[in-house]
């Protein structure tokens, strides 16, 4: 089974590449928890989708790249590398033009080919630092 939940992730994660709304939705449950979501965001699913069409509307070349995936049971870990340009606003910061890249991990509880739940831990501070948000 923690072979098909890092598949169930993997698509989630192309989908996002892809700035393919629609097929990121389809994996995430109706019921979804996200216990690391970021300030001001709405809760479960609509929360997670908001979050996903934020960062890609800011960074019109978003990209993930999976450096390691562990999966046990229900449950798969991503160790990644997130890159982008800031184009468009971010939380209410104007584009810099500046680019970034920040490793993040994040855990996805996976039941029945749906994303039912999601713990992360990013680098926020380096994204802004490296966006000029915030001195380094």
């Amino acid at each position: 089974m923690s072979e098909q939940n890092r598949l169930v992730f993997e698509k989630f994660i192309a989908a996002l590449n892809g700035k393919d709304i629609s097929a990121m939705e389809a994996l995430i449950d109706d019921g979804f928890v996200d216990n690391d979501a970021m300030p001001g965001m709405a809760p479960g699913k609509a929360g997670m989708v908001g979050m996903m069409q934020m960062f890609i509307a800011a960074f019109s070349d978003l990209h993930i790249v999976v450096d390691q995936y562990v999966s046990e049971g229900d449950l798969v870990v991503a160790i990644m590398t997130t890159s982008g340009t800031q184009s468009g606003e971010l939380m209410g910061m104007p584009p810099s033009g500046k680019s970034f890249s920040v490793r993040e991990i994040h855990v996805a509880k996976i039941v029945n080919g749906k994303w039912v739940e999601h713990w992360g831990v990013g680098n926020d501070l380096s994204m802004m630092q490296q966006l000029g948000a915030i001195p380094e």
